[in-house]
Formats: structure tokens, sequence, C-alpha cells
């Protein structure tokens, strides 16, 4: 009963901790390719979810009111939850079910339902608004608040030093936020994906004791440079620049153009 757990491992993290990862066809040539262990553990998995729903959905038997039905509901919605990249118990089934017994309701939602209700939202995982983030990302950026910052979440912390604390600071309010609300939309999906937001620096510039005062210097330079250009819509290279200015006397070619084309006489 090895082979259930490779399957599982793509619906819960409940098996072993080396389980081997299966390529992801089609969510059926998956369950038709189940060995007997494979069917074993996802229908351990399946029967551990389906009494949660069961618990939280007094009206169950309104959608599986006998044993085939519900023999047929748990092959649909292991297909669904496969189909649906749903392979994580506690980052993404434990979601889903907490989403369902705070919802209102008696009956069995459909599996593509609960699917959606897998994928954490930015208020299940705590974030304030981004203009909130914002907030507390320049008040943290002043010099004399930065070694003792408090940060209410680390997706507001990391939008704040992909902008750099110090272009928070200089540029103007306007330019600042348009940064700053691009950064922590980027990490608001990571972290709603579950993946790394990137490696936490205390200054939030780059910062590398090991380097001379005046690169470090130089290089914050041109990053601040960098930030403010972009801010600004200044092309930051050669061939941004020349598609630039080959969009802006377009129009003029045209006129030019039509005029050459007209009649003669």
């Amino acid at each position: 009963m090895n082979s259930v757990q490779n399957v599982s491992a793509r619906i819960v993290r409940a098996g072993p901790a080396a389980i081997p990862s299966l390529a992801v066809p089609a969510a059926a040539d998956i369950v038709a390719a189940l060995s007997a262990t494979e069917k074993a553990a996802v229908e351990e998995l399946i029967n551990r979810l389906f009494r949660e729903i069961r618990n939280a959905r007094p009206a169950w038997r309104q959608a599986w009111p006998n044993k085939e039905a519900l023999d047929s509901a748990k092959v649909t919605w292991v297909k669904t939850m496969i189909e649906g990249g749903v392979r994580d118990w506690d980052a993404q089934v434990e979601v889903g079910l907490r989403r369902l017994r705070a919802e209102p309701s008696d009956f069995v939602p459909a599996p593509g339902k609960f699917v959606e209700w897998c994928s954490p939202t930015p208020e299940s995982l705590g974030l304030q608004t981004a203009e909130r983030a914002y907030d507390e990302a320049c008040r943290n950026a002043h010099p004399s608040c930065r070694i003792s910052a408090t940060w209410s979440h680390p997706v507001t912390y990391h939008a704040a030093i992909d902008v750099g604390l110090d272009v928070l600071m200089q540029l103007p309010g306007a330019e600042s936020w348009k940064l700053f609300a691009r950064s922590y939309a980027v990490m608001t999906r990571r972290a709603m994906a579950g993946q790394a937001l990137g490696m936490a620096t205390p200054l939030g510039i780059g910062h590398d004791s090991q380097k001379p005062e005046a690169m470090l210097a130089e290089e914050q330079s041109l990053q601040f440079a960098l930030r403010v250009r972009e801010a600004q819509g200044i092309p930051q290279s050669g061939e941004e620049a020349r598609q630039a200015l080959l969009a802006k006397f377009a129009p003029h070619r045209a006129r030019l153009n039509k005029t050459a084309g007209g009649p003669h006489g």
C-alpha cells in the first residue's frame, strides 16, 4: 500500500515525509493508474475529508442519500482536487474546511466550490489593505524607526524591502505608493500560493556588511535612481527609450505618410 501516498501527496500532506512526486496528467488517468496501495491511501484521506464535511453540514444526505452516491462523490471529489491543485492538507484543505464551517449553510458544497475555498484569501492570512500596509511601511522606513520597527505581517515587510526603505522616504507620495502597491500585490500572491517571500534583510537596502562603504553607497544610489525612474515612467534601457521615442513620433509619421500618399497636382 505504497502507491496511494504518491497521489495523496497531491491532495494533502498526510503521508510519510519522503513521498516521491507524481507527474500530473489528466485526473482521470491518475485515478485509473492507482495501485492498490495508492487507492487505500487516497481512500483514507478522502474519508477523513468527508467525515469533516458531514460533521459541518447536517443536510449532507441531500447530496449523498446512499452508499452508492457517496462512493461516486468521493471519486468526483478526488478528481476535482487533483485538477484544482489541492495537495496540502494544512495549507489548503484546512483552509477550505474553515470556510466550510464558517458558511451559514446546512448543505454540501459542490466539489469545485470547495476547491475554490481551499485557496487562502488575504483576509485568511491576516493581511491588511494595501493602503494601511503602505502607511505602516512609510512609518517604519523613517531612519529613526528602522531598528526598532514592528511589522504587522511579513508581506508588508517584504513589500517595503522590495521597494526600498530609502525610496519610500524620498520619493513623492504618489510615486512611492505606485511602487509599493505593485510590490504588495506581488507579495500577497506569493503568500497565497505558499511561496517564499524572499530573504529578510534588517535594513531593507540589500545591505552586505562585507562590502566597502563606498560600494554600498553606490549600490543604494543606483537602486534609488532606478526606482525613481520606474515610478516616473522613464525608460530603463536603450531599447525602451527607442520604443518610447517611436511611439511618440508615430502620429507625426502617420500624417507625413498620408500627405505623401495623397493626390498630386
